[in-house]
This record gives structure tokens, sequence and C-alpha cells, in this order.
């Protein structure tokens, strides 16, 4: 049976000083990784919470972060992990949603929870496990303390019933646009995705990988437990701050590191990258947004790594194809080639397959793919069909099967009869040397339908017209995909997590620049 804890429970065996992850100054070795871990999970069950039971969790990356997963997955519980950028009514919305009964709070969001609690707005909430407090103030209230629960208990492994199905974590999400949904992952599915992300991107024992991400986001738990999978080190930044990173990867000799496109350009555009000690990379990887053959250059050669994968999935359907290091090169705009043991397909609006060469919905089935959205049937129906997962994005094969992303189904804009993806704009755009962010959408237009509007941020000391940016997409592309719109902003919404555009946010921001009648 495939176990999440086994992992843990394995290298404290095998390889038990050896550091499994570090956050700031602060170190932790397998051992204690699992041995506190144990002991979590034995004062969750002395609380009454078990198997399937939801508990929720409200921090930055810090120490106590994979612990409380590796316990509550020990003891059969489900993670739900909150974003910690959400306002008040988000955080409200998910663990009501959640139905968490037992929530692990960061000192920092203490206040927030308690004026919430105290409203009478977590009305699902029966504890609150504070990772801050230095009292037991409001035991009779239950709220209580981290290490003076985990500190009472035996490091011994818990005993309990568990299966390999039983989901482990509900990591909500939105995407870019929609109400958050609850996706369900079961242990089995994550144990194997790890297995194959060791296989597929050669991770071994001996690296040292950087995560950027945050915790409560897929990458944040996956990346870091693909590498304890293997046995190796990872360090979890408390925040993808660009030069703090490029100061790890020196210091800590960082062997793999996987950012998004817009961190690679914040530790490119920084005046003094080039004094930073790179040389312990072997491996670097990129994906979510879409980049250009230039930009996917410009990394490798300045940070000095041939050796770059783009990775390709999501939250609901795990990882769906990956550009090795030898095509990378020639192939730099495409997400490669289906994942280890994952089916791809393309389909249309009715399910079938497209035609070779034409644009449809990418489809996923694998061992790594959701089981549902909790408490949502319906959207769960919508998205999860006959065991493929529909993933609202848009792409296309080429005569070798590599996969090229040109958008999001509900992101096509219809003008004038033509079927215009934003993706594609976006990478003409991005080619202009003054452009250093760009994003396109379409709006309501009387005459054509949907009218293309770009959104443009300007390079620091650069000035750019509107008609110099139509121009510059009339050069590259049909003349109907040129924009109708151009709209200069000092920056794009983009979400908390793996720094996304937010379309609905941005298209609010366009509207109002916009003339009307």
């Amino acid at each position: 049976m495939l176990l999440l804890g086994d992992i843990v429970r394995r290298h404290a065996r095998t390889r038990a000083d050896k550091t499994a992850y570090i956050v700031g100054a602060q170190r932790v070795t397998y051992t204690v990784f699992h041995q506190r871990s144990n002991q979590l999970a034995r004062a969750l069950q002395r609380l009454g919470v078990g198997r399937g039971d939801r508990v929720a969790v409200l921090a930055n990356n810090r120490t106590e972060y994979p612990i409380i997963y590796f316990g509550a997955i020990k003891l059969g519980a489900i993670v739900v992990p909150v974003n910690a950028r959400f306002t008040n009514d988000e955080v409200v919305a998910v663990v009501t949603h959640s139905e968490a009964a037992t929530f692990f709070v960061a000192g920092e969001f203490a206040a927030l929870v308690s004026e919430l609690r105290a409203a009478g707005r977590l009305p699902c909430v029966r504890r609150i496990i504070s990772l801050d407090a230095t009292s037991q103030e409001r035991a009779e209230d239950r709220e209580l303390h981290f290490d003076h629960l985990t500190d009472a208990e035996s490091i011994d492994d818990v005993e309990t019933v568990i299966d390999e199905q039983d989901p482990h974590v509900m990591l909500y999400t939105s995407g870019t646009t929609g109400s958050p949904k609850g996706t369900l992952l079961s242990q089995r599915s994550y144990y194997l995705q790890a297995t194959t992300s060791h296989l597929q991107l050669g991770l071994n024992e001996d690296d040292i990988a950087l995560s950027m991400f945050p915790m409560f986001h897929m990458g944040g738990w996956a990346l870091p437990l693909g590498f304890w999978h293997t046995g190796a080190t990872v360090v979890i930044m408390p925040k993808a701050d660009p030069r703090t990173m490029l100061e790890t990867i020196g210091g800590e000799h960082v062997t793999y590191l996987y950012a998004v496109p817009t961190v690679f350009n914040s530790m490119l555009g920084l005046p003094d990258f080039e004094r930073y000690d790179l040389g312990s990379l072997r491996q670097i990887a990129s994906g979510t947004a879409a980049m250009t053959a230039s930009q996917v250059r410009q990394i490798m050669d300045r940070f000095r790594c041939s050796n770059m994968f783009i990775i390709y999935g999501s939250t609901e359907a795990g990882p769906v194809s990956a550009l090795r290091p030898r095509d990378v090169a020639r192939k730099p705009e495409s997400v490669g080639r289906p994942y280890l043991n994952v089916e791809v397909r393309l389909v249309d609006e009715q399910g079938a397959d497209v035609a070779p060469g034409a644009v449809g919905e990418i489809a996923v089935r694998s061992e790594f793919t959701m089981q549902g959205y909790w408490r949502n049937p319906e959207e769960t129906a919508r998205v999860l069909r006959d065991g493929w997962v529909c993933t609202g994005d848009l792409g296309a094969f080429d005569g070798e099967r590599f996969l090229s992303i040109v958008g999001r189904r509900k992101e096509v804009i219809r003008s004038a009869g033509e079927s215009i993806f934003p993706v594609e704009i976006e990478r003409v755009l991005l080619l202009h040397p003054y452009i250093c962010d760009a994003s396109v959408l379409g709006v309501p237009d009387p005459h054509w339908g949907e009218a293309v509007v770009a959104a443009i941020v300007v390079r620091p000391g650069k000035s750019l017209s509107a008609a110099e940016v139509i121009e510059h997409v009339r050069a590259h592309l049909a003349s109907y995909k040129k924009p109708r719109h151009v709209c200069f902003l000092p920056a794009l919404p983009r979400t908390a997590s793996s720094q996304q555009v937010q379309k609905p946010l941005l298209r609010e921001l366009i509207l109002e620049q916009l003339p009307t009648g």
C-alpha cells in the first residue's frame, strides 16, 4: 500500500541525520521530521481528529508546515492549506466549505482569526492550534499551542487504519477565474507522482532543491515531496524574494531550481545578478506561464545551466507534460511530450478527439489526477469525465507530438468570426524590448463582437505608445489579431501562488481605462 507517511518513516531509518529540509536558519533532519510528525499525529488523535477529518492551516512557509502535513497524513486526516493572501471573506469561505474543525494558525494571522471567530463566522472550527503562542491563556476556549501539544506526546508511530485511496489534501483552487473549489487528492496519487517525478526529472538523494512556492500551493507541497521521496534535501523559502533566492543557491549549494517565469525575470533583472555563485546548479525548471524562445534561452545562458525542463500541469490533473533539456533549444515555446505514465488527448466541445494539428481542450488521464471536488458533484462531473480530467486549457500537438498551450477555453476571443488565442499575442508582445509584462483579453465590441485588448507594463525608463504596440503585433501576426485597444498599467494583477495573471481583476482595470459609449 502506497502511504505518504512511509516516505519519512523510511528515511528516518536509513538517513537518520540527513537534513530533510531547511527554512531560514532552521534545519530539520529526517529523524526529527518523522518523530515530530508522529507526535503531532498523536496529539491530534488525542483531540479527537481522525481519518477523513479536515485540518486547516493558515500560515506562510515555516518549519512546522511540513510537520503538519505529515502529522495529519499519518492519521488519515485531510490537510486544507489556506492561502495566506486571502481576504477575511475568502478565509471564511474555505474553512467553512471544507468543514474543518481543527485550524492551525500562525501568529501573524491570530488577530484576524480571533476576530472572525468572535463574530461567529467560523462555526465549524472547534479548536484553534496556535503556531506561535507562548502560553495556554485560552485553554478553556480550546485554543492550543503547537509545541505544547507535540512535546507531550511519544515519538512512536501512531496506530490507525488508513488506505492509499484516502484523500490526504484538499487544495483550494480557482485558477484565475471563478470561486475556489476544494480539490481532493489521494495518498496513492501523490506517492506515485513523487515516484514518477524522480524518474522523469532524474532527481536523486544528493540533490538540494530550492522550493519558492508557498506550501498552501500545489507546487509548495508536490515539489518538496518529490525530493523527500528520494531522500534529498529541500530548501523551503519563507517567501520568493529574488535576491534571497540567489543568495540561497550559493549558500546552500542548491542543485535544483524551479521558478515561475516572473521570478526568473526578477532575478535576471537585478543589476548585480552576475556576482552570485550559481555553480552548484545542475538543473533548472519553469512553467505556469507562456515564455518566448528568447526568454528560455536567456534563462539557460545567464544561469549557465542548459539542463532545463519546462513542466506543465495543474492541481486537478497533476503533471501533464515535460519538455526535456535536449528538446528545449529547438522547441522552447512547447511544454513537451506527455509526462511519464500520463495520457493526453485534445478534444472538442463534444469530447471527441480533434484532427491532427488542430486546437482542442487538453484532457488528461493518469494515476495523478484528482478524486473530485469536495461537496461539489456538479463541478466534478463537468471536469472529470470517464476518468479524464478536462483541464480547460487549449493546446495543439505538432508532428512530433510536442504539446503547445494556446490559451484557456474561456479566454478565446471571438472577433469578426475568427478565433484569437491570447497566448499567441502575449508571446509576440513580450518580444518587444520595452515591454516587461503583458496580457491579452477580449472585451465586447458592437462591430467586431469582441475586440482584442492588450495590457502592457513598460520597462522602467522606457516609453511606448499604443500605436507602436499595435504596429509591433501587426508586424508579427495577421492583422485581425492586433489589439484594438492598449492599456498601460504599472503592474499586472497576479495570483499569490503561481503568479498567473488574474484575468477577472485585469478586466476590471482595463474597463476603467477604455472609453465608454
